[in-house]
């Protein structure tokens, strides 16, 4: 059955048809981008205009498809209207497939990105995380929570550092009341703030708890919180306690090192707002610091790999199966927290 939120799309099944050749005939695919579970993403370039967009194409026959996560996704794209968020274009649905069509943003993820530069400036990363901020700003205006923020859901919109920051992928994100609260444990495991983990009833502040993970990721090429196993990963992350280790942050600002704490404080009264974190002094100061802050062979698929609680392949492995980054984990949270 077709949901409410797609019946503006309905049709017969020869306009159905018809729907699928007029994706083909307006747009011309030219290469693969990425996978999930029961989609694909693909560069498309409208011939009409030559200009490329993201075309994700979902499997509507597959056997993981869950069409209230896809209604979720695309009410909320269809809301959203921000510099520092993806657009989308439009959406085309035949008999097996949705095609949605969002703004194109070729300079990949910022994850990825990092693997090619040389070294990251604090003025780079309070850019960055300007950006992020400012585009979670108006989510949350919008009553949007993304709960998956990460730089792998940060996107670059051409191959440069400097070029402007896009927010994706909207999988996990939901909508909240000004008093409301959320229960459904999800995100990724190493970004996720503690109150979910503690099921206690979360809002918009986990979003930036996993901004100040992001920051510290940035500015250091590891995430605060590690483990070898996925509960153990839990208990620090519900403990709060944050280190700085002098060899990788012995230059970096007293500033920003404050802003990291700010954002990463366990009680939600106490952790900063948005407005709050765009007026600290080191975004507002556009993080002004010595230029040589990290080198980029410290961003991997295992930003732990050079720490000595990883260094034997045994916890490697481990690490990589607990990683899930591309599954939505509330399935065997429940057992483990």
């Amino acid at each position: 059955m077709i949901s409410t939120l797609f019946r503006s799309f309905s049709f017969t099944k020869l306009d159905k048809l018809k729907k699928t050749r007029q994706f083909l005939k307006n747009y011309s695919i030219r290469k693969k981008l990425g996978e999930g579970t029961f989609s694909t993403v693909w560069c498309a370039a409208e011939k009409k205009t030559g200009k490329e967009y993201a075309v994700k194409i979902i499997d509507k026959k597959h056997n993981k498809y869950d069409p209230k996560l896809v209604e979720n996704e695309i009410s909320i794209l269809r809301e959203v209207k921000h510099t520092n968020v993806i657009q989308l274009k439009e959406i085309i649905e035949s008999k097996e497939k949705i095609y949605i069509v969002q703004e194109y943003a070729k300079g990949g993820e910022l994850f990825e990105h990092l693997h090619t530069k040389e070294c990251l400036t604090e003025k780079e990363t309070a850019r960055i995380i300007t950006h992020i901020l400012l585009g979670t700003k108006h989510l949350h205006s919008l009553g949007i929570v993304h709960r998956d923020l990460k730089p792998e859901n940060v996107l670059l919109s051409n191959d440069s550092i400097n070029s402007q920051i896009k927010i994706s992928d909207f999988g996990l994100s939901e909508r909240i009341s000004k008093n409301g609260n959320l229960n459904t444990a999800c995100g990724t495991p190493y970004y996720v703030a503690p109150e979910i983990i503690k099921r206690s009833g979360y809002g918009q502040h986990v979003d930036l708890w996993s901004i100040g993970v992001i920051m510290y990721v940035l500015l250091s090429g590891y995430t605060p919180f590690y483990a070898d196993t996925i509960p153990k990963l839990f208990e620090k992350i519900k403990k709060g306690n944050i280190k700085f280790p002098k060899e990788q942050w012995g230059n970096i600002s007293s500033s920003a090192i404050d802003l990291i704490k700010q954002f990463l404080v366990v009680s939600v009264p106490l952790r900063i707002t948005i407005n709050e974190a765009l007026k600290h002094p080191w975004i507002v100061n556009e993080g002004k610091a010595p230029k040589k802050i990290v080198k980029s062979n410290k961003f991997s698929s295992n930003p732990y790999k050079k720490n000595k609680n990883f260094q034997k392949k045994d916890d490697e492995d481990k690490f990589i199966k607990n990683k899930i980054i591309e599954k939505h984990f509330w399935d065997w949270c429940n057992e483990i927290i």
